[in-house]
């Protein structure tokens, strides 16, 4: 590694913590970092360095959404490119490289299925807090099986799960597992006055735990993040099937337009799609909107009716002819029991999904505080949105229940009063 980083030195230089995690000979590296460290460019060093080797090599990008696997993969080909380095690029039916004998892959973590019975010589798992722990520990860790290979888990903390139990293994000297805290401050391209802005944006919780990498669950989070956790899955094993319940919140400016899908009932239902926008005109977000609706015939669909959101679901009902709508009017009372629903769906194991880093994100910063008057308030922390997390309550609010509890009576019984009780 040291003479890769002298090869490259002339145009880049990698910071101390970006140095120490790129000289470590640990087989397994967990690195938790704050945001714009540059994770996504020591890893793409690690992976290229390692192409030098005399054997082949065979790296596998893991991250929870194909988007975020491939933006790895495309820095990967920015350093092949600028190092003049021969390669073979193909991106169907997945972004893969061929440099010589060695071939890099980039997946997602809904494709765990087809993961299965693969090797691997080096594993980078990307975002590996936002992916469960299930895909992590029973398809990409057997990869190495054979090979005596590594793997490098990199991720912003996501409450303490199990990205923090390998974190701890690297703290206790455990398993020869290297770990270290990357916070932001450690990257000399993020300024303290930028730091000090942020800061003063969010809130101090908020700012622990994206910029200085800390693993916490405050006590005023609404989702716990074991919880959650146990709710996700790495695939579907077969499409769920079910009624089918859309919630829609609206938003433009400081907010995004947010849609989820859920299917199945009360007992068992699962978030099978979720889709964000903003910024577009209400006409084309509502064309949007209906686009999705139209997938699904016959579904209800709980629109959020609070201000502008009135009449725009009065255009969603022209622009659909095949759902039912129904409109759904944010207040500081109808919001806790609408988000209580939600709470209780994912307490209880219910409600299942495949990870959506930007869902989980808004969960782990989504908090209970009190107002002024001093009744709860559901909210996401400051500089943090709840988009996603309204949507999502809004669908699942309207879940058919496959249970019909009733009471059960028998034949007539008589009693005799006449023995015991004299009139």
């Amino acid at each position: 590694m040291e003479r890769f980083l002298r090869q490259v030195e002339p145009f880049w230089r990698p910071h101390p913590g970006q140095r120490e995690f790129l000289l470590s000979p640990a087989k397994t590296k967990v690195l938790a970092c704050g945001r714009r460290w540059g994770k996504t460019e020591v890893c793409a060093v690690e992976i290229v360095a390692a192409l030098h080797a005399d054997h082949p090599t065979q790296h596998l990008i893991l991250a929870p959404t194909q988007d975020q696997a491939a933006l790895l993969f495309d820095r990967v080909i920015g350093w092949l490119e600028r190092l003049e380095i021969d390669h073979v690029v193909r991106r169907t039916p997945h972004p893969r490289v061929h440099v010589g004998p060695h071939t890099i892959r980039a997946r997602s973590g809904h494709v765990g299925r087809s993961l299965r019975g693969q090797e691997a010589t080096h594993l980078v798992i990307d975002e590996a807090a936002f992916i469960p722990e299930a895909l992590i520990t029973e398809v990409a860790l057997p990869m190495l099986a054979t090979t005596d290979g590594r793997c490098t888990m990199i991720s912003t903390p996501h409450g303490r799960n199990h990205f923090w139990r390998f974190f701890r293994f690297g703290q206790e000297g455990q398993h020869g597992v290297w770990s270290r805290t990357a916070p932001s401050a450690q990257s000399p391209y993020v300024s303290a006055s930028f730091l000090a802005f942020q800061r003063e944006l969010i809130s101090d919780r908020a700012y622990r735990v994206e910029y200085e990498a800390e693993f916490l669950d405050g006590a005023g989070c609404v989702f716990r993040s074991e919880l959650v956790e146990a709710c996700l899955v790495p695939r579907w094993d077969a499409e769920p099937r079910g009624a089918v319940r859309i919630g829609v919140d609206w938003g433009r400016y400081q907010d995004a337009t947010a849609v989820a899908v859920v299917v199945g009932s009360r007992e068992n239902p699962a978030l099978v799609e979720l889709h964000a926008t903003g910024d577009a005109p209400w006409s084309e977000q509502v064309r949007w909107v209906a686009e999705i609706v139209d997938r699904y015939p016959g579904s209800i669909v709980t629109c959020d009716a609070t201000g502008v959101g009135d009449p725009l679901v009065e255009a969603l009902r022209a622009a659909t002819r095949h759902a039912t709508l129904r409109p759904f009017v944010f207040t500081g009372t109808s919001k806790p029991g609408l988000i209580d629903q939600l709470v209780w769906l994912i307490d209880n194991g219910r409600l299942k999904m495949t990870p959506f880093p930007d869902l989980l994100r808004e969960m782990q910063h989504f908090q209970m505080t009190l107002s002024e008057t001093g009744h709860p308030r559901l909210a996401a922390s400051a500089g943090f949105h709840d988009d996603r997390i309204c949507a999502l309550a809004l669908a699942v609010s309207e879940l058919p229940s496959s249970l019909s509890p009733g009471i059960r009576t028998a034949g007539s019984r008589p009693f005799s009063f006449a023995k015991e009780y004299p009139r």
